[in-house]
């Protein structure tokens, strides 16, 4: 009986880890963000705020054309058709030159943004500059990257653009920043990693994973032993859902990098907590 309970103790030490849904007596997983009219209403004062419209009973919308908003977050995604009167970025005068300065610039950007937090939905301090390139028409176009959680976002959330002209008229507008990010970074922090970044690898053996093409097409392909890949860094992946009420979810997430083979190279995201493989897409 002795000998029994001690290999029994054994076992149960070098058991492997349990990978699957979340316990039920675990933190809530995938983190979910839910559709708020409140967070609607936030987005279209902003609005206001920016183009200096009256808003309606309330502070609920703007007097006139209004932005299109993203589902479920109510960020921008583009400017109102037919526009007569858009925003415009804060004129900033650092040196006294007829062109405004590359600081110039920067700083009516930053103005603005800190000005349309609500419509982008962002903390100013957690965006930064990724660059700032040349647009049809002599516009210019300023991107920008959220970083609100400890790990960096993917499947295309977390970006903010915006265009504008020599005379600082913005003519273009669109953010896929995810909002409420402080309550939802302390809820992923809680969040118990049960899969592995070896783990999430050896999962993708003769799995089939299906990706989007360069010209948009759906395509399907099964890695083997001679597709190289390796885990490059966990990332949080929001994956929007529809239903009663639509939300976007949060997932914890292994970014696989996975090498040419019998394909072109891919990226795959494998759930760090179920195991689940949630994406794939072609790497650039």
């Amino acid at each position: 009986m002795a000998c029994a309970a001690l290999m029994s103790a054994c076992a149960a030490a070098t058991a492997p880890a349990e990978t699957g849904r979340p316990r039920a007596d675990g933190p809530p997983y995938p983190v979910v963000l839910t559709e708020s009219q409140e967070r609607r209403e936030r987005a279209l004062a902003g609005w206001a705020h920016v183009t200096g419209a009256l808003p309606v009973r309330g502070g609920a919308a703007a007097v006139g054309p209004t932005p299109e908003l993203q589902p479920v977050t109510a960020t921008a995604r583009s400017l109102p058709a037919g526009l007569q009167t858009p925003p415009r970025l804060p004129r900033v005068v650092i040196e006294n030159e007829a062109e405004q300065s590359e600081e110039e610039t920067r700083e009516s950007l930053r103005r603005f943004i800190a000005a349309a937090a609500p419509l982008l939905g962002v903390e100013p301090a957690r965006v930064s500059l990724v660059e700032i390139t040349d647009a049809p028409g002599g516009s210019k176009r300023a991107a920008y990257r959220q970083s609100p959680f400890g790990f960096p976002l993917r499947n295309g959330y977390g970006l903010i653009e915006i265009t504008f002209t020599p005379d600082l008229r913005v003519t273009g507008l669109t953010s896929t920043a995810v909002p409420d990010s402080d309550r939802l970074a302390r809820s992923l922090e809680a969040v118990v990693r049960s899969v592995t970044a070896e783990a999430a690898v050896a999962s993708l053996a003769n799995r089939a994973v299906t990706f989007t093409g360069p010209a948009g097409e759906r395509q399907t392909r099964t890695l083997t032993q001679s597709d190289p890949a390796e885990a490059r860094e966990l990332v949080v992946f929001p994956v929007e859902r529809s239903g009663a009420v639509a939300a976007l979810e949060l997932h914890l997430a292994w970014e696989i990098a996975v090498g040419g083979g019998q394909g072109p190279p891919l990226l795959v995201y494998v759930d760090a907590v179920t195991g689940e493989q949630l994406a794939a897409v072609q790497s650039p």
